[in-house]
């Protein structure tokens, strides 16, 4: 069962991760090196070298070298392939795949074919490093996601702060919760356990005042409520499964849980894990539009909006 569990996490993860090389081309990585022991370090188009510290995302231009006990597990994207890369030997990274400059890569175990497949499929996260300007002035309303996924570990609702003097009601099945205002960018609110899949919905209140209703959620013409899965019993299993599958395949990665989270709809646990990877690799900027694509999930465009602006500028440094 636990085999089975590591296959569909892996495949989830392959799924969003490395199926952009048809739209983003050299933006979206080329491989990932993990498992890594003794001294590895990469350099970004020859440029200062960096101990590689935990596992690392690797995209065109890159190099990356091993001393006398250095060694690392590689990844391909193109082909699914695993490669051992061992002491004193350096590869490049470049638009077709890995090539090794120095050393050999030995041949590893391949990938599951279900990772395989869906690691060739085509994924849109550089599209959202583009925003449509908007030219007329919309009503305030609040906005949230349309289906939210949540558990034990995150039992979190977020949306967009309408401002500092605002607090907010917010109603999950039978079940309210008020909740004070803040100055923070992003509300966020803690619930309880719910059965299965229940409505939700949130107001804004002034003064004590309701002031502004939430904007209607509108499907294919059809206005359709917002709703919350509370995960438990086997399916909660089943997650917590799937992630000590990833945690145990790659170490510390971050990333690679909220790559696993946003396939599951759970994209507040998904937000928080980009969030984290970034905080902890601020180098990797690359790997950014991910979490923009969970902030449009989320609907929390104003963060979107500023974070995207840093990214676009740190591009150009």
């Amino acid at each position: 069962m636990k085999a089975v569990q590591k296959l569909i996490a892996l495949g989830s993860i392959f799924f969003f991760l490395f199926g952009a090389v048809a739209y983003a081309g050299s933006k979206d990585p080329v491989a990932v090196i993990s498992q890594v022991k003794g001294a590895t370090e990469y350099s970004k188009k020859n440029h200062k070298w960096k101990k590689v510290r935990r596992n690392k995302f690797l995209f065109v231009g890159y190099t990356i070298r091993t001393g006398k006990y250095g060694e690392g597990r590689i990844t391909n994207k193109l082909t699914g392939e695993n490669f051992m890369m061992g002491p004193n030997s350096e590869i490049k990274v470049t638009a077709k795949g890995i090539h090794a400059v120095k050393g050999k890569l030995k041949k590893a175990a391949t990938s599951n074919q279900l990772a395989v497949s869906l690691m060739k499929r085509f994924d849109k996260s550089q599209s959202f490093t583009t925003v449509r300007r908007s030219q007329s002035k919309k009503k305030t309303q609040i906005d949230a996601v349309r289906e939210l996924v949540v558990y034990s570990d995150y039992p979190f609702v977020v949306w967009e702060n309408l401002g500092k003097q605002y607090s907010y009601k917010l109603t999950v099945g039978k079940k309210v919760y008020k909740v004070p205002a803040t100055k923070n960018a992003i509300v966020r609110a803690k619930i309880q356990p719910v059965k299965g899949t229940v409505v939700y919905s949130i107001e804004a209140y002034k003064n004590g005042k309701k002031a502004v209703s939430m904007k209607p959620n509108k499907r294919k013409g059809k206005i359709e409520p917002r709703t919350i899965t509370w995960l438990e019993g086997s399916e909660q299993k089943k997650l917590s499964d799937s992630v000590s599958a990833l945690q145990k395949e790659y170490p510390d990665n971050a990333f690679m849980l909220g790559n696993y989270f946003e396939d599951q709809q759970l994209y507040v646990a998904a937000m928080e894990k980009y969030r984290q990877y970034l905080k902890d690799n601020p180098d990797e900027i690359e790997m950014a539009p991910y979490l923009f694509r969970v902030y449009k999930k989320l609907k929390l465009d104003k963060t979107y909006r500023a974070e995207l602006e840093e990214y676009k500028a740190q591009l150009l440094e």
